[in-house]
């Protein structure tokens, strides 16, 4: 690994931690606030404890970093994959009741009227 050192605030070079800096100023410490520098290092410390653990990032496949650095995003996915099955299936059930309902009152209905 090597330091490479780039231009502040140029973004198309170090796009990444610009970023990440953009994120801090906006979402983590407004600009107005006056804070101690123990209060500020408190919340920054809280704020990357939430990215890393908390916050699922689409660009990842909705995982938390500290998950997929520790390499279970595969044991995730796949349980993303059953629950959805199981989500597809009773969707499929449901129809399907809904569908024999309404067959049962058609048949009902017309039996009636004749």
């Amino acid at each position: 690994m090597t330091h490479v050192r780039r231009s502040p605030y140029y973004p198309q070079i170090n796009g990444k931690i610009e970023r990440w800096h953009q994120s801090l100023k906006t979402e983590c410490i407004p600009s107005f606030c006056q804070l101690s520098l123990d209060e500020a290092r408190r919340i920054v410390e809280n704020f990357v404890h939430y990215c890393n653990a908390k916050h699922l990032p689409n660009a990842i496949g909705y995982v938390t970093p500290r998950d997929k650095l520790d390499r279970k995003e595969r044991v995730i996915f796949a349980e993303r994959d059953r629950e959805f099955h199981g989500v597809r299936e009773r969707r499929r059930q449901t129809r399907i009741e809904a569908k024999e309902d309404f067959q049962r009152a058609l048949a009902q209905a017309t039996s009636c009227a004749s």
